[in-house]
């Protein structure tokens, strides 16, 4: 199980909130993984996945530019090359042993959102903290 830590947020409160959720999707994965029943949530946990990353990089994407953050462009590009790759991985893993694919979904978004929160999140809400929205 992937335990949240305060190391994780980047002091935006909206967006430290929506990240525990997507993580606590990845938990919910790694529940199913570990009783045995990967096969029966795999599909449900990625459409759930799909859906609210859908939600939070759109969410994301919008608090960027209601600050005028001039990194937006790259930001988002990378949003839109994680969403294409898990429609890869997506594709990659339909009808193969759905414990391999579980784990290799959970590896891929949990290592991919680290990353990303750890060193792409922050440099937007160090932006933030010292400078006014446009709004």
């Amino acid at each position: 199980m992937f335990v949240w830590e305060d190391g994780y947020k980047i002091g935006q409160e909206e967006m430290d909130a929506e990240h525990l959720i997507l993580f606590a999707l990845l938990n919910q994965l790694d529940v199913n993984i570990n009783a045995d029943r990967a096969g029966d949530c795999l599909d449900d946990v990625l459409n759930a996945l799909g859906s609210y990353i859908d939600y939070h990089f759109a969410h994301e994407e919008a608090l960027m530019q209601s600050w005028n953050y001039p990194g937006l462009e790259t930001h988002s590009a990378m949003h839109k090359e994680f969403i294409k790759e898990l429609a890869g991985l997506r594709a990659q893993v339909k009808g193969a042993d759905a414990l391999k694919a579980a784990l290799k979904v959970r590896g891929f978004v949990l290592d991919w959102l680290l990353g990303h929160i750890l060193e792409t999140d922050v440099d937007y809400a160090a932006f933030m903290a010292v400078t006014t929205p446009t709004e």
